[in-house]
């Protein structure tokens, strides 16, 4: 099978696409709200993390469940609403940590946003092997399943699509598009990331701009943690860093990069990484007898990624800057 073969078998199969399409548009619009206010969150994985973490405490260790479980479809939806949003609570919390020192120390958050990525996985992993540890895993490390009632629900012949996932996805767009277009919050967002100078001097408060704009963020990415568990892990596994998360937290930095930073363009940039992401996977076997000992599917995706971002900045600068060559006398 040739480059282009493989490239067409992607896109025809378009099933496979769906769900890392879904969650990187998600992520990525997350992102780009971070990207407004110049709060820079390379911390997605993490919060993505902690939404998980969230859902499943809700679903498995609170009596919220047993509640509402057998209540009907009302209260069905709104135990899982519930969770989602608890997700997100944690989401928040999470990208609040480098907010607050960004806007009150003036420490710069990507640093601590890298770190906290990793404070999430050690959570996550000391939950799942210690206290979370599952009684019925059959040997290995992880927690039990969520119940049944806090499942979504699967949408029939596209199981890799969850009812509630597709609505979340279209209000999280639309509410980013109506926040940074529609309101004064979103023109002050715009302002802190453009003019902070004109900011202030409008009698706005930096500081409370930079805490909203690192919550709306995080919201937004713990929501979409929080779908991920109730629509498609349903339990958190031990070594949740080891690509478990499908690194869309990183991913979805290049989706929100590609963007514009524009939420109109997020779909076709979310979708544009997924394909990338599905390609490598399937150059891997392609040239599996070809590729050097440890060189991953992931990793051929990164490449592919890597020339996408490299191609596209070469043309960013083509578009925002024009060049002349001045030859002195």
């Amino acid at each position: 099978m040739s480059f282009l073969e493989t490239l067409y078998q992607t896109l025809i199969s378009y099933t496979g696409l769906l769900e890392p399409l879904i969650f990187l548009a998600m992520i990525g619009t997350a992102i780009s709200i971070g990207f407004y206010g110049s709060f820079w969150n390379v911390g997605a994985e993490g919060q993505y993390v902690m939404g998980m973490v969230g859902a499943l405490f809700l679903t498995l260790f609170s009596p919220l469940v047993p509640l509402f479980e057998g209540g009907g479809t009302v209260l069905t939806a709104l135990l899982k609403v519930l969770v989602v949003l608890f997700g997100g609570l944690l989401g928040v919390l999470w990208s609040l940590v480098p907010g607050v020192l960004k806007a009150y120390v003036r420490v710069t958050e990507v640093p601590v946003l890298l770190l906290m990525n990793y404070v999430a996985y050690s959570i996550s992993d000391y939950l799942t092997a210690g206290p979370w540890k599952g009684r019925y895993t059959y040997g290995y490390i992880r927690t039990d399943l969520i119940p049944e009632a806090a499942r979504l629900t699967i949408i029939p012949g596209l199981e890799m699509l969850r009812y509630e996932v597709v609505v979340a996805l279209v209000l999280v767009i639309a509410f980013a598009y109506v926040l940074l277009e529609r309101t004064e919050v979103g023109l002050r967002i715009k302002f802190l990331g453009t003019n902070p100078v004109a900011l202030r001097a409008s009698g706005y408060d930096e500081r409370v701009v930079t805490l909203t704009t690192a919550a709306l963020s995080g919201f937004v990415v713990g929501v979409a943690g929080a779908l991920r568990l109730l629509g498609y892990d349903y339990r958190l596994p031990y070594n949740i860093g080891d690509g478990k998360t499908g690194f869309y937290g990183y991913t979805a930095i290049l989706v929100a990069w590609l963007s514009f930073r524009d939420v109109r363009y997020i779909l076709p940039s979310a979708l544009i990484v997924a394909v990338l992401t599905s390609f490598g996977y399937r150059m891997q076997m392609l040239l599996k007898d070809l590729l050097p000992p440890g060189i991953s599917a992931y990793a051929i995706s990164l490449i592919l990624m890597g020339v996408t971002l490299v191609v596209y900045s070469i043309f960013r600068v083509l578009r925002d800057y024009s060049m002349r060559l001045v030859v002195k006398p």
